[in-house]
């Protein structure tokens, strides 16, 4: 049942939102304010030399971009020019925003279904900072956030979840709804505002005030292996209705994918989507999934960019993408 699961869930992340007491929220602060506490905190994290500071300032747009597609940053930092910072660790696991919606976003990531795990990652960090650094807090109410609905223990746990079968159903919209009510949000590939390309979706906490640490991670556990049940149900249900025509689409996509010479972004997403609905089937095998979740994000354009060392057009950039989906996918699957 893990395994079906991980075949559906591409990752797990806790984020945790803190504020600096008796400091103005980020869009109201300047100057010797905001780099006082970057520093602090940079130089406090990197004490163990297992992380590296980056100032949104000194970072070329491509390098900004590739952090988003990795989900080290969010869209919203990139535009911090002027105070913004994030600090990441060696391995990419651990990142921790600096002003961004708030003073310190950290967060951490483990591929597949296990936030326990990315907690226990980024308490480590959490406990770090809160021994060092005078945090804005509330007796009753908790951590204080910019954002109302992060107050309490400033939490947000998210999974990634790859959801075709009950997004090509249209059932995914009732979901979403049933998601709603039970405090919960389902929001694109790249969170707040962003499309499920891929059919990837992150699901969520919605509310953090009144719950502890374990109870948002057991309410949001309980509903992922809940989707995955209905994903997982709804695949089959489809797989068994058609089993030549589905098939025979997802061997394509594999063929396309290891044969064309150019990709468009979007094509990739189409048939990649094809490709990893095939393993979750158990039609193509493929022994480490999270090596094909992360193939994904190798292929976006910052990333793709990065990887050749090169800026390139969107020409260029297709080509490549064709170009190293060749030489690499068939590794992964086989």
């Amino acid at each position: 049942m893990k395994d079906m699961m991980n075949k559906i869930v591409v990752s797990s992340r806790i984020r945790l939102a803190r504020n600096i007491a008796d400091l103005p929220f980020p869009h109201k602060l300047e100057g010797e304010q905001a780099f006082g506490f970057m520093k602090k905190i940079s130089d406090l994290l990197q004490e163990s030399g297992n992380f590296k500071a980056y100032l949104m300032s000194q970072m070329s747009d491509v390098q900004k971009r590739a952090f988003v597609e990795k989900h080290l940053i969010s869209l919203d930092l990139t535009k911090k020019n002027k105070h913004g910072a994030v600090i990441v660790s060696d391995d990419e696991s651990i990142s921790v925003m600096l002003n961004e919606e708030d003073h310190i976003r950290e967060q951490s990531i483990v591929k597949g279904f296990d936030l326990a795990l990315a907690f226990e990652k980024i308490k480590k960090v959490d406990q770090k900072i809160i021994a060092n650094v005078p945090l804005a807090y509330d007796d009753t109410l908790g951590f204080l956030t910019s954002c109302p609905t992060n107050v309490g223990t400033g939490m947000r746990a998210s999974v990634m979840m790859f959801l075709p079968s009950l997004t090509k159903t249209g059932k995914i919209n009732s979901l979403i709804k049933a998601l709603d009510q039970k405090r919960m949000t389902v929001r694109g590939i790249y969170g707040e505002g962003s499309e499920s390309e891929g059919y990837l979706y992150q699901v969520s906490n919605k509310i953090s005030l009144g719950f502890s640490e374990e109870d948002i991670i057991a309410n949001v556990s309980r509903a992922v292996e809940q989707i995955c049940n209905l994903e997982m149900a709804e695949s089959k249900a489809i797989f068994e209705s058609n089993k030549i025509a589905i098939t025979d689409k997802i061997m394509r996509s594999k063929g396309i994918l290891t044969n064309a010479y150019v990709l468009s972004t979007k094509e990739f997403f189409e048939r990649f989507a094809d490709v990893k609905l095939g393993v979750t089937l158990g039609i193509l095998n493929c022994k480490d999934v999270s090596k094909l979740d992360d193939f994904l994000v190798g292929v976006l354009p910052a990333n793709l960019m990065l990887n050749r060392g090169s800026a390139m057009n969107e020409t260029e950039r297709d080509l490549f993408r064709a170009s190293y989906t060749r030489e690499n996918l068939n590794k992964i699957l086989n």
